[in-house]
């Protein structure tokens, strides 16, 4: 009995909202064990690799005050990684240090971990049957959250555990996990509301990856200029915790669990409001029957991919030109501390403005190899779902499916480059020559994640979220490779870091056919496996 059917009877639905959630929790454990297991071993195992670096680099007083020296004023860094509070201790530099990869993956965490185990299941219809044994309308959503809650808690306790290990302070190193913690709660919180007002996960997401573009432009922009925008950003609320310096502080990480628990809770509330399968936002009605376009594999692959993909192109479009309108900032900064031109690996101060262009093309690429990850893995939740054994049923053929649908979500990771190039080009402006041409030569390089994509789908599709940890790679890769010294073939293994230092260089025209050549034949060889195996498998 549906929440209308219930109203409208005077009925009560037989179930109390919250029951089964003992049931959902060990289902869910069960079949969904290996995302929050990557993640946790990922991020920690990460931190704990640069912890190890820093201490090495920075292992002496003297250099401590170097680098904070070098990069407590630079406007640039405080962009990128935000205000580096307590640089001058192991954990301060840590901070700074890993602190792009944790303002991006663990929002990222809080967010998918909640999506992929209500919504996802949800739209598949695997929750119907769930909900048809008993289970209250609560139980999957309040079994995610709990389960991500406590993947959280390990990625904040690990952190924390390796800063002790390495002689930091107790108290500031656990403030600093906790911060950790409570800012993917905050996302996991988001995700929990934002999947009561849209049907689809992908729709989640997209709104999710929205607002965290919109975080942390605003954290941004408020350590830049040091205004109050950055107060609206959760990115921010975890970095004023300020763990490692003289005034560390708690009352953020208050603001924070408080935001996070009011939106789970909201979310709670708004799911017991409304229909299995159904939103608190209204989808426009669509006509009786699809259109020649809307039916044809195209018509399916274009609705199945636009909302994630048009949240990062927008994402990306932000990016590019609010970074690019920090050029000018970049340029002053460098002109008052010639040192800061070697934390953009510029080797004169006339090319910081080159390098700074490079780095933010660097983040728009990782962006736009998000947006293509994200689709491959649509394709493995289009047969885990059912959905895909009755379309190869009719006169749809394997290989076109699958080609139409890579092809299609390639398209919108392409356009995020290009629009967060042009983006960059525009606000930069003549300050930087190339960085169109540079966009460029990041497309095979994102490519590259699409072909792994189709290969993991084709061969092995219970293993393709193994995509994520490649991307992962290669963001750990570029952004901390330096600092952890990784040797060459290391970096090597890195699409992005094959394309090298542009528009700093000129573009390598034998490093972008190598990229094609991988990109193009990993895909072939997904296609063929998909076109041999059963579906579903």
């Amino acid at each position: 009995m549906t929440t209308t059917e219930a109203r409208a009877t005077g009925a009560r639905p037989a179930e109390s909202a919250g029951s089964g959630f003992g049931a959902v929790l060990r289902v869910q454990l069960r079949t969904g064990w290996k995302a929050p297991v990557i993640w946790v071993l990922a991020l920690v195992g990460g931190y704990a690799a640069t912890v190890a670096a820093l201490d090495t680099t920075y292992g002496t007083p003297e250099q401590l005050a170097t680098y904070e020296q070098t990069v407590g004023s630079d406007p640039a860094m405080a962009a990128i990684n935000g205000t580096p509070y307590g640089a001058d201790t192991l954990g301060g530099v840590a901070a700074n240090e890993f602190g792009f990869i944790a303002a991006i993956a663990i929002p990222l965490m809080g967010l998918f971990l909640v999506a992929r185990q209500t919504r996802a299941p949800e739209e598949s219809g695997l929750l119907e049957l769930l909900r048809s044994r008993g289970v209250g309308r609560r139980a999957p959503w309040t079994a995610a959250v709990v389960v991500t809650a406590v993947a959280l808690a390990l990625v904040g306790t690990g952190m924390a555990l390796v800063l002790i290990a390495y002689g930091e302070p107790a108290d500031a190193a656990w403030l600093y996990g906790a911060s950790i913690a409570t800012l993917g709660g905050v996302f996991a919180g988001l995700a929990t509301f934002v999947g009561q007002l849209v049907r689809r996960a992908a729709g989640v997401t997209a709104v999710g990856i929205v607002v965290l573009g919109g975080a942390y432009l605003t954290r941004a922009i408020g350590d830049v200029r040091d205004t109050a925008w950055k107060w609206l950003s959760p990115l921010a609320w975890q970095q004023e915790t300020r763990p490692f310096a003289d005034d560390s502080r708690v009352w953020p990480l208050v603001l924070a669990l408080a935001v996070a628990i009011v939106l789970v809770v909201a979310g709670l509330v708004l799911v017991g409001s409304r229909d299995l399968g159904s939103a608190m936002v209204a989808s426009r009605p669509g006509p009786r029957r699809a259109s020649r376009f809307g039916a044809s594999t195209l018509g399916l692959a274009l609705r199945a991919h636009a909302p994630a993909g048009l949240g990062w192109i927008a994402g990306a479009a932000v990016v590019g030109i609010v970074f690019g309108a920090f050029t000018d900032d970049i340029a002053d900064a460098v002109a008052a501390n010639p040192a800061l031109a070697g934390m953009f690996g510029a080797d004169a101060a006339d090319q910081v403005n080159e390098s700074y262009a490079g780095f933010t093309l660097l983040l728009i690429a990782f962006m736009a190899m998000g947006c293509l990850a994200q689709a491959m893995l649509r394709l493995h939740a289009e047969e885990t779902g059912g959905r895909l054994e009755p379309t190869l049923a009719r006169a749809t053929h394997r290989v076109g499916w699958m080609t139409t649908h890579a092809v299609t979500a390639a398209v919108f990771a392409c356009i995020a480059l290009v629009v967060g190039g042009a983006g960059l080009a525009w606000t930069a402006g003549d300050r930087v020559d190339g960085v169109l041409e540079a966009t460029a030569a990041y497309l095979p390089a994102v490519l590259v994640i699409g072909g792994l994509g189709m290969l993991l789908f084709g061969l092995v599709p219970g293993w393709s979220s193994l995509i994520w940890l490649v991307l992962a790679y290669a963001v750990f890769a570029d952004l901390l490779g330096g600092t952890l010294s990784l040797p060459d073939w290391a970096l090597a293994l890195s699409p992005t870091h094959v394309v090298g230092d542009v528009p700093v260089d000129d573009v390598d025209a034998a490093a972008e056919l190598w990229l094609s050549v991988v990109a193009v034949g990993t895909a072939v060889v997904g296609v063929i496996g998909f076109r041999l195996r059963d579906v579903p498998r």
